[in-house]
């Protein structure tokens, strides 16, 4: 008999971040909002997304809506859950929350190293020699980034080069090595393996919440 994973629910983080998809007859919503809680066998409480996150967020967060729920669990070494239930209740006071029906069972799948992840994170790349080019991450796997420089071709082989990858939104760098550099029309194009931790990326990846149904097929 498969499991239904239930017990990974516990696993989830109280204002752990969530992706929230809200599925209608013709279309769904995709929406970032935080794991509050649950009552065993009763119901999961997520936080009400802002407006930024959701416009109009009363025409699609409405009793009995089917919604689809996944994120990365806490101890699972890259664990991603994901399960699909209809919201029971929207409450207001004394915070606005959404009650979802407990689920029957859960999906888990893990973050698989050969995956990447389209993104679109800008940060530097500083190069041994202390250049420091601007750039954009284009995606993300567990071992290493797709860094796209724009503007000024490089005009000597950077390939082999130890670089320091490094975020402009919160400074976090990630120590690498550029594998492969390929010219376009608008810049360059490098690969590079990091020499982070799978924990280390993991983190990184729950930190900024980089969509993990990119991983594996959405729930049925």
């Amino acid at each position: 008999m498969p499991t239904s994973n239930l017990d990974k629910l516990h696993q989830l983080t109280t204002s752990g971040l969530v992706d929230l998809e809200i599925l209608t007859p013709t279309d769904s919503k995709r929406v970032k909002t935080e794991f509050v809680g649950l009552l065993e066998n009763k119901f999961i409480i997520l936080n009400y997304p802002n407006s930024r996150r959701l416009p109009a967020s009363s025409d699609y967060l409405r009793d009995g809506v089917m919604v689809v729920v996944r994120a990365l669990i806490e101890g699972g070494g890259g664990q991603v859950i994901a399960f699909r239930q209809q919201i029971m209740s929207v409450a207001s006071h004394p915070a606005k929350l959404i009650f979802i029906n407990y689920p029957k069972q859960v999906q888990l799948f893990a973050l698989r190293s050969q995956t990447r992840i389209p993104t679109l994170l800008p940060a530097k790349l500083k190069l041994s020699d202390d250049r420091i080019l601007e750039g954009l991450i284009k995606d993300i796997s567990l071992t290493g980034v797709m860094f796209d420089i724009r503007g000024v071709q490089q005009d000597e082989n950077i390939k082999d080069m130890q670089c320091t990858v490094i975020l402009n939104s919160s400074d976090k760098s990630f120590e690498g090595e550029i594998c492969s550099v390929k010219e376009h029309v608008a810049g360059v194009r490098c690969g590079i393996k990091l020499l982070a931790s799978e924990d280390e990326m993991k983190t990184f990846m729950k930190e900024h919440f980089i969509d993990p149904s990119a991983l594996e097929p959405t729930v049925e």
